[in-house]
């Protein structure tokens, strides 16, 4: 199911893309490829699972890359499609943070300015119309976790599940 998104979720997304993107890429700058700390001062890379706390800088390059991918089809018009774990991760945070501002109301100018909808609020028919919950929950349980990374090591969150809609080379 695909769903029908809100011109104010659509904005809100977009907007948590480009931010969780910027996030990811200041870790980077500032930390490098250091050990996540739980209850360090991080900007992105601590809020995923655990299992990628101890990754390089190179993976983390991907993981940045993946919020501009989601970003990009947002600003094409598309829903944002996760062709990647990777991209599910990354549009799993980018839901989070557009539910919360809107929940706080903390949408910003641009997004206040856009008609109101009924379904502006309905992040939970997002999730289940764009994400593989389940599988992604697994990864931070402590008690699938070792059982899912075998079944998608972390060198393999980048690798397109449909070779035939893989990204272009020549983005981000």
């Amino acid at each position: 199911m695909n769903p029908a998104l809100t011109d104010r979720q659509r904005r809100l997304l977009l907007d948590h893309s480009w931010a969780n993107h910027a996030h990811a890429v200041d870790d980077i700058d500032e930390r490098g490829g250091d050990p996540v700390a739980v209850g360090g001062r991080w900007y992105l890379f601590d809020r995923l699972p655990p299992c990628t706390f101890g990754q390089d800088v190179a993976w983390r390059r991907l993981v940045a890359r993946s919020f501009a991918d989601l970003a990009t089809d947002l600003e094409a018009g598309e829903l944002p499609h996760p062709r990647t774990t990777a991209e599910q991760l990354a549009l799993r945070l980018i839901i989070e943070d557009a539910a919360r501002a809107h929940a706080t109301g903390e949408i910003g100018d641009e997004v206040a300015l856009l008609d109101r909808d009924p379904r502006d609020g309905d992040w939970p028919s997002v999730v289940g119309g764009l994400l593989n919950e389940p599988a992604l929950a697994a990864f931070y349980d402590p008690r699938s976790v070792d059982a899912w990374l075998k079944l998608m090591p972390l060198e393999s969150w980048f690798t397109p599940d449909d070779p035939a809609h893989a990204r272009g080379v020549e983005r981000i």
